[in-house]
């Protein structure tokens, strides 16, 4: 392992001085342990959005049964109905948003980041006649 090691840090450009090559390897190293580290921070995010959306609607329905757990059934199950539908329709909602703008913000701030995205092109002008070459 350290023969690789000694490989990949001191000859992983051939024909560059050794010293700059071991310079661009920790620097790769520790690029990919913080790509790594922000990866598992990306999943550990998504798992507390399921979580929380989880738990949320389990808080709901306890609320729903024992804010109405006085009251005989035949009046019980109107206001157990309200909580319920509004709580649900909450707790959808909020995790409606939140799986809308992980991936945005996977999307434009990782993606296009590690892309090496710049933009270009030719600029947008709708209303301009073109002419033709004759």
């Amino acid at each position: 392992m350290a023969l690789s090691a000694f490989g990949i840090f001191f000859y992983n450009s051939p024909g560059k001085n050794p010293l700059v090559n071991f310079g661009g390897g920790v620097w790769a190293t520790y690029g990919m342990a913080t790509g790594l580290l922000g990866d598992l921070l990306s999943y550990i995010r998504l798992f507390a959005l399921g979580l929380t959306g989880g738990v949320l609607g389990g808080v709901f329905n306890q609320l729903a049964l024992q804010l109405t757990d006085s009251m005989s059934w035949g009046v019980r199950w109107l206001p157990m109905l309200i909580i319920l539908l509004l709580g649900h329709g909450i707790n959808f909602g909020l995790c409606m948003i939140s799986s809308f703008v992980h991936p945005m913000r996977l999307t434009f701030v990782e993606f296009f980041k590690n892309a090496d995205f710049e933009g270009g092109g030719k600029a947008y002008q709708p209303f301009e006649v073109k002419k033709s070459p004759l």
